[in-house]
């Protein structure tokens, strides 16, 4: 096929028919740049056809629960199994299975940069930009205390966890390892 469009490419200055293929060629070749950007812009969606839908899923359980812990029904697992099985590949979640049963009884949301994509895509810009600033601007040897923006922002303490532990991998703070905590010092 490659070789047909080459000598469509030739012809088709002398040929009208060969200037529609060199249309429709150009247009395809579009459409791949198009897709191989998209990839670039937004790796985790280009992963598996489902992963968007599932992302928008996940996105409202992690909101529901404001747990990283969640559990679907059977339906959900069944209609994305796929998308669930590479995100569980690339290290984004955790799926926990149980003897005989054929769907996970649940999944842990593991990755924070992953909890971070989904509130970038599904969240109010303003709260995220809001929970950004306040960590960006903590002083050096100051504590924050994620429940107490939590109330002031209105966002889930799983956003806020995950916003904290991305800057604890950064070096720039430390997260309480106190269970129920969610607070982070800034370092530097």
């Amino acid at each position: 096929m490659e070789s047909f469009i080459r000598i469509m490419k030739i012809a088709g200055v002398n040929f009208p028919v060969a200037a529609s293929f060199i249309q429709i060629s150009n247009e395809l070749d579009a459409i791949k740049v198009q897709q191989r950007l998209d990839a670039l812009e937004d790796p985790i969606s280009s992963l598996h056809p489902d992963v968007p839908a599932l992302s928008h899923v996940i996105y409202f359980a992690l909101v529901n629960n404001d747990s990283s812990m969640l559990n679907f029904r059977d339906d959900v697992y069944k209609k994305y199994s796929k998308a669930f099985a590479i995100l569980d590949s690339k290290g984004l979640i955790k799926k926990f299975n149980e003897l005989g049963s054929s769907y996970p009884v649940e999944i842990n949301i593991t990755d924070p940069c992953f909890i971070l994509y989904l509130c970038a895509r599904f969240e109010e810009t303003k709260k995220m930009d809001l929970l950004l600033e306040k960590v960006e601007n903590c002083q050096v040897g100051q504590w924050l205390n994620g429940y107490e923006i939590q109330k002031e922002i209105l966002l889930p303490i799983v956003f806020i966890r995950a916003v904290f532990d991305v800057y604890q991998a950064n070096g720039f703070g430390i997260c309480s390892k106190e269970p129920r905590a969610c607070s982070y010092f800034a370092s530097a």
